[in-house]
């Protein structure tokens, strides 16, 4: 079931992801910014936010987040495999929510889309397998908390890119 192939392939869907995210998000947001704004307006500060990273802040967040998944990768290894189920939980939920919401929105691509539908039978596997190994509460806490440790460290990294300035 969670093997080893397993969790060292959380990191390279991450990249695989984020990569994806990084080569396009400058042209669509130039392309969508003010039509994001309009049809989410109650996430106005947050679209900012991403907006004013420049590929180099962008790139920090994303190396930044792929070193906690490595840590919490090894964490499952060694020890305790709880942690990193949360966060494929909330990688998962993040990616094919966020992604498919966002270009059924648009009706149009979304920066990280197509990473999304070739991870689909990734995350199908891991949730079908996840189901399998645990009760439907630890699920629901390992998804709550994962998706909110994603969030906050994500929050995190944005607040603390605009703090540096240029970089």
């Amino acid at each position: 079931m969670f093997d080893l192939l397993f969790y060292i392939s959380l990191p390279i869907a991450y990249i695989l992801h984020d990569v994806e995210e990084l080569l396009t998000r400058r042209r669509w947001e130039k392309r969508h910014y003010n039509d994001l704004v309009e049809k989410c307006p109650n996430f106005i500060s947050l679209f900012s936010a991403i907006k004013d990273l420049n590929q180099v802040k962008y790139t920090i967040v994303i190396l930044e987040q792929l070193l906690f998944l490595v840590i919490v990768v090894i964490m499952a290894v060694y020890s305790d495999p709880m942690p990193m189920c949360a966060l494929f939980w909330g990688f998962a939920i993040h990616t094919v929510l966020q992604h498919f919401f966002l270009s059924v929105l648009f009706r149009s691509y979304y920066p990280g889309l197509i990473s999304s539908v070739l991870l689909l039978p990734y995350f199908a596997y891991g949730i079908y397998s996840l189901l399998n190994m645990y009760s439907i509460v630890e699920n629901i806490v390992m998804a709550i908390c994962g998706l909110g440790v994603i969030v906050l460290n994500l929050a995190l990294m944005y607040w603390l890119m605009k703090k540096f300035g240029d970089l």
